[in-house]
């Protein structure tokens, strides 16, 4: 009797209720993949990549609105879009990324019957776009350190909504800035204790 057969259908059989235990399986569906659009793309693509800096820090981000890259244009002006959709305490896009410091210049549509705002982050001062029912405004900021920024609409109570975005400006973060730097030492002589490496 030839055992061959029988062996690769217990194989296949166990390669499947295996995939099928597999939660991140379900993302593989085509109606979930169309769901997709380009901004959550990159969430998916990027965040792996911005990571690695500050271990796991961008990672736990709130990331439902997705993430969109500045464009450069020829001035050296960094800018991008965000909207506020109607009915809806979202950025879309909520994540912001810059290939590097610099100034931005974010286009923002309030489609929303709601007023909202944007108090956003400018080299360690704010700036405060108002954005009334249907309206459009821009708002430039500059953020010349690498790192993460946060803004968020002030309005209400928008922001513990929902209303939260990052900026994530990329580059050489100086060793001492690090979040993740080596044990400092401590006031008095004490040694910090040591971390447990995971």
């Amino acid at each position: 009797m030839n055992r061959r057969p029988l062996l690769r259908m217990g194989a296949a059989a166990l390669l499947c209720s295996t995939l099928a235990a597999c939660e991140y399986l379900g993302i593989l569906r085509p109606n979930v993949l169309a769901q997709l659009d380009p901004e959550m793309a990159v969430v998916l693509n990027e965040l792996p990549n911005l990571d690695a800096p500050n271990e796991a820090l961008i990672g736990r981000l709130y990331a439902t609105g997705g993430a969109m890259r500045a464009s450069v244009g020829a001035d050296g002006i960094m800018r991008s879009r965000i909207r506020v959709p109607k009915d809806e305490y979202l950025w879309y896009p909520a994540i912001l990324i810059l290939p590097r410091g610099g100034t931005l210049e974010i286009d923002i549509t309030n489609e929303d019957h709601r007023p909202h705002a944007m108090f956003a982050p400018s080299n360690g001062s704010r700036q405060l776009l108002q954005l009334p029912a249907q309206t459009r405004g821009v708002v430039r900021v500059t953020l010349d350190e690498p790192g993460l920024y946060w803004f968020g609409c002030p309005v209400a109570n928008h922001a513990p909504r929902g209303m939260l975005g990052f900026v994530f400006v990329k580059g050489e973060v100086p060793p001492g800035a690090r979040l993740d730097r080596p044990r400092q030492p401590q006031p008095g002589g004490r040694r910090p204790p040591r971390a447990h490496q995971h």
